[in-house]
């Protein structure tokens, strides 16, 4: 027990009190970041998987990819691994009306197979794909189509977008 004398007793409330925020706010930024700050940041991930056309189930040695997006500016930014080297990709909004697909982006994967895209979009609701770019006829940033169904050269959402209720189950992300 720490004896205080009561002359000094609010001094040392002060200081206790100043320490315990101080480490709390050190613990939370150390472990990661903080549910405020990821808030304050305003940008949202979806994860892209390579999934077994059969099951729809990951391939968990499968290409993937993190989709880093801002509802609130549109921007967004995709890393992508694991894909075919030095093949055209289009990320697509899909949904489901076949054909038809929105294209955000189209880029050219590197010689390791990784992709790297950028861009503004403002509908964030439904589908997310990265397909192979001769699947998908149109410019980025305007209304396409698939032209061709390939899924086993596809990345698919962890799950759609702005559906409530929604979404993957525990044996499915492991």
């Amino acid at each position: 027990m720490i004896v205080v004398p009561s002359k000094y007793r609010f001094l040392f409330i002060l200081q206790l009190s100043a320490l315990v925020i101080a480490f709390s706010a050190f613990v939370c930024i150390a472990a990661k970041p903080c549910p405020e700050t990821k808030a304050a940041s305003g940008n949202k991930q979806l994860l892209l998987y390579s999934k077994n056309p059969s099951t729809w189930k990951i391939v968990k040695t499968g290409a993937g990819g993190k989709l880093i997006y801002s509802e609130s500016t549109g921007a967004f930014k995709l890393k992508a691994s694991g894909l075919s080297p030095r093949t055209a990709y289009a990320l697509i909004r899909y949904a489901d009306a076949p054909p038809r697909a929105e294209i955000l982006a189209r880029g050219v994967s590197d010689d390791r197979g990784s992709l790297n895209l950028s861009g503004l979009w403002r509908n964030w609701t439904r589908k997310f794909w990265l397909v192979s770019g001769e699947d998908v006829a149109g410019r980025a940033g305007e209304a396409g189509s698939l032209r061709a169904w390939r899924p086993d050269r596809y990345l698919f959402e962890e799950k759609p977008l702005g559906i409530d209720g929604v979404s993957l189950k525990s044996k499915e992300r492991k």
